[in-house]
């Protein structure tokens, strides 16, 4: 009989380079400030499995899911030292021998590059490793980490081999200081835990699927990068560039989506001035906000980031040409997988459709700002020429002109908030419900990341082969700072959301009888406690 769990889901993280432990400072591209409440968050459920009094909870394992983004390796923007620790992962001895590409904007996405940039991360966020560690040294937790579009290079094998060693580390760091007896401790030390952590131990108790997560009859697992068109890969199973004549080492590296290059050749940059610039949501307030305050850097951003990164497009559209006369990939061999491939471009054609609206607004976005400035030039001209009227229907019409741009771009964040992820759920329930491929029927939930908006939402009750239960479409949110006008009510700024499923909740063959509503909580770091989610209605 396989192992019961009970289930913690969480996603995007984007760890980077954390805290320098040299001068203690931190990484101007860092979002991740959340190492306290994601050790207590931690030891609170450990502690709960091992409460008596807890009847759903005793004596059952966690399975703790990261779904997707827990690194975000395209901000760890540093360079290895020079000498031995760069030659180890460039096989030069200074930076001057590096590609201007990597001098100017950081290692690349082979696996080498990515096994130093991941100890890098571990070195600026010891606390949340040993946390990591902590849990799954306990008796028969295990640790699941799917891969997102910010931390595809999971993937490599090196990669996660080095991540296992790094927890192996953590929990020696961490066991050279416990105080055996402490229960008070974040981290208590338990009679029962491991002196270390056998590399056997980690590569039994952390797997890494390859695209998706499911459960028989409880739920299904996945990202959400695929089913949009900037973040989506090739091959997301096997993300790797593709080896040709003019480049036969391509496959040593991962081929990036044009959002990975968007971050790397212009959001790093940005991030390195205003820090708080990816978490503001929708992205039209971050546009507002340098408008108002610093509207010289805006020029900044268009004039010098924005080339790099078209640049950078560039010259991927060549390659991709190139790639024309390349045999077409394999087929998948798996139907279901191909099936789930099927239902991904399907929502990213759909997808695609509004953003060609989306560019079109802001292109008129940004010809009426250029009306409304050219106005307010003629106002202030005429009234330097001491001729009054043309300068009151100047202002007169940059005002109508700004009104119109400000509801243009409001309309935008409506077009940038899609629903995509809940469209591709209920697509999912539909080929499950069919019970068309063996091994796979209909499930629960639908466990979702990516846009990190927390909610839940039941998936409507359309098809003929509907099973006899609800089925949940869930995003379990971030844990990443997220400014939103609109979220601002209903939770802070700082999310630090999950799911807690709880299988025994729903196993009654009564239908009546089961608790299905999906346990979507938040941490609070002040209460050292869960509290619930505000939800409101639709």
């Amino acid at each position: 009989m396989a192992q019961q769990f009970n289930y913690l889901f969480v996603s995007d993280f984007h760890l980077s380079e954390g805290c320098n432990p040299v001068n203690g400072l931190i990484h101007r591209n860092e979002d991740f400030f959340q190492d306290v409440p994601f050790a207590q968050f931690v030891a609170h459920h450990v502690k709960l499995s091992r409460r008596e009094t807890a009847v759903e909870y005793h004596n059952i394992p966690w399975k703790l899911v990261i779904n997707g983004d827990i690194f975000d390796f395209l901000q760890v923007v540093s360079l290895p030292a020079e000498g031995a620790e760069l030659f180890g992962v460039k096989g030069v001895r200074t930076h001057a021998e590096l590609r201007e590409n990597d001098r100017q904007f950081g290692m690349g996405t082979s696996s080498p590059e990515i096994v130093w940039k991941i100890t890098q991360i571990a070195k600026g966020h010891p606390l949340f490793f040993q946390a990591l560690a902590w849990f799954v040294a306990q008796p028969g937790n295990e640790l699941v980490l799917m891969k997102g579009n910010h931390d595809i290079e999971l993937y490599w094998s090196d990669v996660q081999l080095r991540f296992r060693q790094l927890l192996q580390k953590a929990y020696e760091d961490w066991w050279a200081t416990a105080v055996p007896g402490d229960t008070y401790a974040m981290l208590p030390h338990f009679d029962d835990l491991p002196e270390a952590l056998s590399l056997e131990a980690v590569q039994r108790k952390i797997t890494f699927p390859p695209a998706f997560l499911y459960e028989p009859g409880l739920f299904y697992a996945e990202h959400g990068c695929q089913y949009e068109p900037a973040n989506a890969f090739r091959n997301f199973e096997d993300p790797r560039l593709t080896p040709s004549k003019s480049f036969q080492d391509a496959a040593k590296f991962i081929e990036l989506p044009s959002g990975s290059l968007f971050v790397r050749y212009f959001f790093n940059d940005v991030e390195h001035i205003h820090p708080f610039a990816d978490n503001m949501k929708p992205i039209s307030r971050y546009v507002f906000w340098l408008l108002r305050h610093a509207p010289g850097e805006l020029t900044n951003f268009i004039w010098r980031l924005l080339p790099q990164y078209l640049r950078a497009r560039r010259e991927v559209n060549k390659k991709l040409k190139q790639r024309e006369h390349e045999p077409p990939q394999a087929e998948v061999s798996d139907l279901f997988l191909k099936a789930i491939h099927d239902i991904q471009i399907h929502t990213r054609e759909s997808v695609s459709s509004s953003t060609w609206q989306t560019l079109g607004r802001l292109i008129s976005f940004l010809l009426l700002v250029l009306v409304v400035v050219a106005l307010m030039f003629v106002a202030v001209r005429s009234v330097a020429l001491g001729v009054y009227w043309p300068a009151i229907l100047a202002v007169l019409l940059a005002f109508i002109f700004g009104y119109t741009a400000t509801g243009m771009v409001q309309s935008l964040d409506h077009l940038l908030e899609g629903n995509y992820l809940f469209t591709g759920a209920g697509s999912i329930a539909r080929l499950l419900n069919g019970g068309a491929h063996p091994g796979y029927g209909s499930v629960r939930y639908f466990i979702f990341g990516h846009d990190h908006a927390a909610t839940i939402r039941l998936l409507p009750p359309t098809d003929k082969d509907r099973p006899h239960h609800r089925q949940w479409y869930v995003n379990t949110g971030a844990w990443v700072p997220v400014f939103s006008e609109s979220e601002r009510l209903l939770r802070r700024d700082e999310q630090l959301t999950f799911l807690r499923l709880v299988p025994s909740r729903v196993q009654q063959k009564d239908e009546s009888k089961n608790r299905d509503m999906p346990e979507l909580l938040q941490w609070s770091e002040q209460a050292n406690m869960p509290m619930p989610v505000r939800l409101f209605a639709d």
